[in-house]
C-alpha cells in the first residue's frame, strides 16, 4: 500500500538534514508513494534544487535573533500544516519537530516521526528546551549513524534505529559536465593550481581554523594548492569564529590563495567534487557527514577525522584519515591526497566506496515505522489554510 508522507526540513538551504530529506523524498516516490517535502523558505526562491517530488514551501519572516527564529519557525509550520492530509508526518529537525508535536498536542494528529542528524549543545534554556521537546514526543525516531543512537539511548531514553544516508551516483559522477569547464572562471579560482576543497562554510564545527592552519603550512612546501571553502549557509551565528579565521587568514599574507564562496548553487557542487584535488573534511561532530560520499562518488580523494561517526562506515582504506585537533595530521593526510599514486587509486576506489549507500535502500529503512504510524491513525487535520506552492 502507497503512502502519503509529508517530510519537513527547517529551511530550502543545502544543509544535512535539508539534503537528507529531499534525497528520502524522491527515493520513496521512486518506490511509488506521494511524497511531499516542506519547508519554510525565507527567500521565497524555494529549494536550494529542484527535487524529483513534490514541494511546499512555507513564507517565512527573517529574524536575526535565534531563539526568536526558532519560535517563528515553529508556530509558521504548525500553522501552514492546517488543512494538509497524510498517513505520515516525518520532521528532520528539532524546528519541524517541535511544530508536529504542538498538533499532537492539539490532538490534530496522532504522532509523528524525526530523525536526528546530530544534537547541538544549546546554552540557551528555551533551544535546548525544544531540542529536547523534538525527541521525546517523536512517536518513531530515527538516527543516521550508531554514535548518535547510543546518545539517544544512553542520555535521553529513546531508541532510534539507524538508516544511515545515500549518495545519487548520477548526480555525483566521475564523469565532467558544462559546469566544470566555466567553474574556475565564475569563482575566479586559478587555472594553474591544486584546489583543496571544503564544504560546509567557516564554522567552528567544521573545524576550519585547523585547516586553515594545515593548509598555510602545505603552500609552504608546495606552493601551487588553493584552498576554497564552499557554502555556509546556516540558521546558527558563526561571525565570531569567522572573525578569527579572517584575522589568521590575514596576518597570513596569504589572503589570495584562499576563496571562501558563500552559498552556491547546488548544480555547481559535483564540479566542485571534480576540479578538486582532495575534500578536506576535518569536522569535531557530524551526524554521518553526506559530503565525503559525494566528493567520493566523484573520485576525489576525502580526508576525514578518525572519529565516530566516520570510523563506523568508513573502513581503513576507503578515504584518508585525520585528528580533528591535530593540524599536523590534517597536513599528513594532504600530502597523501596529493600524491599521484591516491589520486589514481581514488578514481576507481572512490565510487566504489559511494556505491555502497544507497537512498533506495534508506528508504525502505524507514517503512516499518511509517506503517505503524499509519496504522495509528490517518493524519487529519482540521483546515485552517494551506500551503504556499513552491515558485517554479
Amino acid at each position: 500500500m502507497s503512502l502519503c508522507i509529508g517530510i519537513l526540513t527547517h529551511s530550502t538551504n543545502p544543509r544535512g538534514g535539508v539534503v537528507h530529506g529531499m534525497a528520502l523524498a524522491e527515493a520513496l516516490c521512486d518506490a511509488g508513494h506521494d511524497a511531499t517535502l516542506i519547508a519554510p523558505d525565507v527567500t521565497g526562491n524555494g529549494f536550494f534544487r529542484t527535487p524529483r517530488c513534490a514541494t511546499r514551501c512555507i513564507p517565512a519572516v527573517p529574524e536575526p535573533d535565534l531563539p526568536t527564529l526558532v519560535e517563528c519557525r515553529i508556530g509558521e509550520i504548525r500553522n501552514a500544516l492546517l488543512g494538509q492530509h497524510f498517513d505520515v508526518l516525518h520532521a528532520q529537525d528539532p524546528i519541524s519537530a517541535n511544530a508536529l508535536a504542538d498538533l499532537v498536542a492539539e490532538h490534530r494528529i496522532s504522532g509523528f516521526a524525526r530523525t536526528v542528524h546530530h544534537l547541538d549543545d544549546f546554552s540557551h534554556p528555551v533551544l535546548a528546551a525544544r531540542q529536547e521537546r523534538g525527541i521525546r514526543t517523536a512517536a518513531e525516531l530515527f538516527t543516521v549513524s550508531t554514535v548518535w543512537e547510543s546518545i539517544l539511548r544512553d542520555d535521553h531514553g529513546r531508541a532510534a534505529p539507524v538508516i544511515s544516508n545515500g549518495v545519487d551516483p548520477v548526480r555525483f559522477s566521475p564523469e565532467p559536465s558544462g559546469q566544470d569547464e566555466t567553474l574556475r572562471t565564475r569563482y575566479r579560482l586559478p587555472a594553474d593550481h591544486r584546489l583543496i576543497l571544503a564544504v560546509g562554510g567557516v564554522e567552528q564545527r567544521k573545524n576550519t581554523l585547523h585547516l586553515l592552519d594545515a593548509f598555510l603550512a602545505l603552500r609552504r612546501e608546495q606552493p601551487d594548492v588553493h584552498l576554497v571553502v564552499v557554502g555556509g549557509a546556516s540558521l546558527l551565528d558563526h561571525t565570531a569564529y569567522r572573525t578569527l579565521f579572517e584575522m589568521r587568514l590575514r596576518d597570513s599574507g596569504e589572503a589570495g590563495h584562499v576563496t571562501t564562496t558563500g552559498p552556491v548553487p547546488d548544480d555547481d557542487m559535483p564540479a566542485f567534487y571534480r576540479q578538486a584535488a582532495a575534500l578536506a573534511y576535518p569536522s569535531i561532530t557530524e551526524g554521518f557527514g553526506l559530503c565525503p560520499l559525494e566528493a567520493l562518488s566523484c573520485s576525489t580523494p576525502a580526508i576525514v577525522p578518525e572519529i565516530a561517526p566516520f570510523t563506523e562506515h568508513f573502513s581503513e582504506t576507503d578515504t584518508l584519515w585525520c585528528h580533528p585537533d591535530r593540524p599536523h595530521t590534517l597536513l599528513s593526510a594532504l600530502r597523501d591526497a596529493l600524491s599521484p599514486r591516491n589520486r589514481a587509486r581514488f578514481r576507481v576506489s572512490g565510487p566504489a566506496t559511494a556505491r555502497r549507500f544507497d537512498w533506495r535502500r534508506v528508504a525502505e529503512r524507514h517503512m516499518p515505522a511509517y506503517r505503524r504510524l499509519a496504522a495509528l491513525s490517518r493524519a487529519e487535520i482540521p483546515f485552517s489554510g494551506a500551503l504556499s506552492p513552491c515558485p517554479k
